[in-house]
């Protein structure tokens, strides 16, 4: 087995010349370098549950109760090769999400092939929420290592890389202990936008349509006009659909980015009738199966954005999902709250989503969500730290191998509260 920074090198120079050659090209210029693709196998899958303390307890969405949150928490997956090449992903708590209880039953669906499978492997894994609900961390992780065999970020072989930077918006608004709860979204909304250069946020909502219109006032008034603003009342959403058309023509006049989940996300008929009533662009998609979102969402156009999480999706899925909104003209907006190793994966998705049209003069931007650093899991997991640009509230998607980020050991151990050894 060679040195992982030697075989690295190696690969590179070995690739420079072909990243628009034909895949037999690449394939021979790999062997070249020591290494056919052919080779490379998969050996070992761990997975590391971290969990990090908040600093301030906080609601969750829409709760008026207690301010229960007081951690959160995340699954690393780790993927081993043969030739020293490791993939990393982000996936959901247990087992039977991600695909660890798939896996031991039928390991050989991953273990001994190569890493080149893996939209073979998701689909024989039941990826689209058929058998595993949220594969995107398994995907991910395997999409990584494929980057850094081709010594290619994600972004650039997924698909068309139509953009550089992106776009967060910064999901805040959770529900402090605040005296006084306008004042609290306000001030906190105006932070993140005006001095730590956010160009668009979001709030949660959902405590009553008089409440809702009085804090959603306050932090428009706060932050501006210009500055995007997206309300979120689910998961799952708080109102009935009657409630929330009376509440969205309220709404109207605040110049709403998206309302995120005004009701029930499988309400269909509901959705269908808020679009028809309201001048908001709705949202929805968190944490459904891919295919769910596909048929229900996008091919019937119940909404006007979709949100699935890299989590679910993988990247596997969102080539779906970016060919079926770009079809019918539908907004993705990627959803996102996990480690460094999630937003960064997120960040390659956002660079390929395709805009409706390339004759529009002022396109809407493709935005995706970011949690704030103190209210993400081991947000120093990486030797890059996640940064937003000032000037323009961008942030420049990694360019090195695979998802181009590095973790740090001594910090996933930090934050680990359990390692698992799920196949080898």
């Amino acid at each position: 087995m060679i040195d992982r920074r030697e075989w690295l090198r190696k690969v590179s120079l070995g690739t420079a010349g072909f990243a628009l050659a034909p895949y037999s090209s690449l394939v021979n210029s790999l062997s070249a370098a020591e290494m056919a693709v052919s080779d490379i196998k998969i050996t070992k899958i761990k997975i590391h549950r971290i969990v990090q303390k908040l600093e301030v307890p906080m609601g969750y969405c829409c709760s008026a109760g207690s301010f229960g949150m007081k951690a959160i928490a995340t699954i690393v997956v780790e993927v081993e090769t043969d030739q020293g090449i490791t993939g990393w992903g982000d996936a959901a708590w247990n087992d039977g999400s991600w695909g660890g209880d798939v896996l031991r039953k039928s390991p050989e669906l991953v273990i001994g092939r190569s890493p080149f499978d893996v939209e073979a492997i998701y689909e024989e894994m039941g990826g689209h929420g058929r058998r595993v609900a949220e594969p995107g961390g398994l995907d991910t992780a395997l999409w990584d290592i494929v980057g850094k065999v081709l010594g290619k970020p994600i972004s650039s072989i997924f698909g068309k890389q139509y953009r550089t930077r992106v776009m967060p918006y910064a999901s805040a608004g959770y529900r402090k202990d605040w005296p006084d709860m306008a004042a609290g979204f306000a001030e906190e909304a105006r932070y993140w936008t005006h001095e730590m250069g956010y160009r668009a946020t979001k709030m949660k909502t959902g405590y009553g349509p008089e409440t809702d219109v009085e804090i959603i006032s306050a932090v428009r008034e706060a932050i501006g006009p210009r500055v995007k603003l997206g309300i979120d009342s689910g998961t799952p959403g708080i109102y009935d659909d009657g409630t929330a058309v009376g509440l969205g023509r309220q709404l109207e006049a605040l110049n709403l980015e998206f309302w995120e989940e005004p009701i029930e996300k499988y309400d269909l008929e509901g959705y269908a009738r808020l679009k028809n009533a309201l001048r908001v662009p709705l949202a929805s998609g968190e944490g459904l199966p891919i295919d769910f979102v596909i048929k229900n969402y996008i091919n019937r156009n119940t909404v006007d954005i979709v949100q699935p999480d890299i989590c679910t999706a993988g990247f596997t899925g969102a080539k779906k999902v970016n060919y079926a909104a770009w079809l019918n003209w539908t907004r993705v907006m990627p959803h996102t709250w996990g480690s460094p190793i999630r937003i960064a994966a997120t960040m390659h998705w956002a660079a390929c989503i395709p805009q409706h049209s390339d004759r529009y003069l002022n396109p809407p931007p493709v935005l995706f969500e970011l949690h704030l650093p103190h209210e993400s899991p081991a947000w120093e997991l990486t030797e890059k730290r996640i940064e937003v640009d000032k000037s323009d509230g961008m942030i420049a998607v990694p360019t090195g191998p695979g998802l181009g980020i590095e973790v740090i050991p001594e910090v996933l151990d930090k934050y680990r509260r359990e390692e698992v050894e799920v196949i080898s």
